[in-house]
């Protein structure tokens, strides 16, 4: 029954200083919607990387040189614990703007005898359409919202070297995973016609990365061992790493992003937590007699310190939900990083993020009226005769 009086009475006090309220409450909701856009780059590269480990995967890359044969998957399908092996042309594509770029994969059906238990599975008659017509590609959600791109809505690609060589796809179907949000997959043999066409150059044995499949986590390094030992001292040599830690390479190769950013949100933290404590030293000091009252009365320290707590949380509170869901309602459907992560990676705002965003504001917001709330619980009775003296 105290506890809710003690709302009530906190509420009315908020009231009471209405735009002071208000305008701490905006510092947090500015401070919170930073937060949560800025440590949702690093959770999205997070969630990325683990979807990615679900799937079992090594990417097979070429070591010290640009040769990788994409015939060295009839090698590797039948070493042991290989489920399958598809190899991958990447092609950075260009949509209608220069600056508007795309990381296309040419793929051949070898793709599905890598794709597992956790990745986007097709209905097997959609799969068999896939590749009945060259044009058809898999297109992921982040990258249609982009883009503006419908199913069975033909649109084109080109190269940015060279306006000729172009692609007219027809997206089939939408990839959701969290791993393929920004990919495209396409029938590689439209590029190989349309590059010798352009050029007169067979690419048909050229892959960027050979995609590799495994049966179990534990089997993962004796099947590397063996891929990079198997294509030693050849024309191409082979470097071979799960299919997470090639994600985290890209990222890792532009310097650590992650610290970064972390060290952005302290400091912002750091900041929010300096301003709402000089909000609350002001409350308390323009309410010294106010509480010198209540302790008259026969409030006990713990209960002006409780008072005072809850306006602070209230306020904290209010300012969160309100930046936190802000980011939430911009960034939930995610954006691109561009180069940040080779094309493929995006940023999203996800529910937890945003909860555990409000989760440390109200953190903050508490703790920087820990000070004050302590100076103002010590204020004695006899204060309120004095004043009004």
């Amino acid at each position: 029954m105290m506890i809710a009086k003690l709302f009530i009475v906190a509420i009315r006090n908020m009231r009471r200083q209405l735009r002071r309220t208000i305008l701490t409450a905006l510092s947090f909701a500015v401070a919170v919607f930073l937060f949560t856009v800025l440590v949702a780059v690093p959770v999205s590269m997070d969630r990325i990387a683990a979807d990615a480990a679900k799937g079992l995967r090594l990417i097979v890359i070429p070591h010290n040189s640009y040769k990788l044969p994409a015939k060295y998957c009839n090698d590797i399908r039948k070493m042991p614990h290989v489920m399958g092996c598809a190899p991958e042309l990447q092609w950075g594509a260009i949509y209608r703007d220069p600056r508007n770029q795309i990381m296309a994969i040419g793929v051949t059906q070898d793709i599905y005898s890598v794709s597992g238990p956790s990745d986007f599975q097709l209905p097997p008659e959609i799969r068999k359409q896939m590749f009945t017509d060259r044009r058809n590609a898999s297109v992921g959600s982040v990258l249609m919202r982009e883009q503006g791109l419908k199913l069975g809505q033909p649109f084109t690609l080109r190269s940015p070297e060279n306006a000729k060589l172009t692609l007219t796809l027809i997206p089939k179907t939408e990839m959701p995973t969290l791993l393929t949000a920004r990919a495209l997959f396409f029938d590689r043999r439209l590029l190989d016609e349309a590059v010798k066409n352009a050029y007169g150059a067979d690419i048909q044995d050229r892959a960027t990365f050979l995609a590799v499949r495994v049966d179990r986590a534990e089997n993962m390094n004796s099947v590397i061992g063996e891929i990079d030992e198997n294509f030693h001292n050849s024309d191409g040599e082979t470097e071979t790493t799960p299919e997470s830690d090639a994600l985290n390479s890209v990222i890792t190769g532009i310097g650590d992003v992650r610290t970064i950013m972390y060290s952005i949100c302290i400091v912002v933290l750091l900041t929010v937590l300096l301003i709402a404590a000089n909000s609350m030293a002001m409350m308390v000091r323009d309410r010294i007699t106010e509480v010198a009252v209540m302790r008259a009365l026969g409030f006990a320290r713990v209960h002006v310190v409780a008072l005072l707590l809850t306006e602070a949380a209230l306020i904290g509170l209010a300012g969160a939900i309100v930046g936190a869901g802000a980011a939430l309602w911009c960034f939930h459907g995610g954006i691109s990083l561009g180069a940040l992560t080779g094309g493929l990676g995006y940023m999203a705002v996800a529910p937890s993020t945003a909860a555990l965003a409000v989760l440390v504001a109200l953190g903050v917001s508490l703790l920087s009226a820990v000070a004050p709330v302590t100076q103002a619980a010590n204020i004695p009775p006899a204060m309120a005769f004095r004043k009004v003296v």
